[in-house]
């Protein structure tokens, strides 16, 4: 019975604390300024030196022959963990994290060639409630 009592406690006290919740897509959430979201490539930095492929724990990047004769990162978004070691390993800048951290797919298929990740391919849409 004294769990029970407990259980009712902690629930009457929860009622009147911050929600943590927001009311997705209506509010967002504001992460900051510092936030690790969606990956982009800016291929007129790449080098095609596959240092990003060669770091990545997840396996999440392969390479790609484009149009214009060069190999390009690709992302997986279903292995991707974005845990930003291809970002770091990237000698001239060219991968990048954007703001954008609600990523959805309407398919399965989560692979994205290198023209689907295009920096104007993605759009951020800063949040509207405060993180905490």
């Amino acid at each position: 019975m004294s769990i029970h009592l407990k259980l009712f406690a902690v629930a009457v006290k929860n009622l009147f604390e911050k929600r943590w919740t927001v009311r997705w897509p209506e509010e967002r959430r504001d992460y900051g300024e510092r936030v690790r979201g969606f990956i982009v490539n800016d291929k007129s930095k790449c080098i095609s030196c596959q240092l990003c492929e060669a770091v990545c724990p997840a396996k999440a990047i392969k390479f790609h022959l484009e149009e214009d004769g060069k190999r390009y990162p690709g992302i997986d978004w279903g292995r991707c963990i974005l845990c930003g070691y291809c970002v770091d390993a990237c000698p001239t800048g060219s991968l990048q994290h954007t703001a954008h951290v609600e990523i959805t797919w309407r398919s399965l298929d989560t692979y994205r060639r290198p023209r689907e990740m295009t920096p104007e391919a993605v759009k951020a849409e800063r949040g509207t409630a405060a993180l905490v």
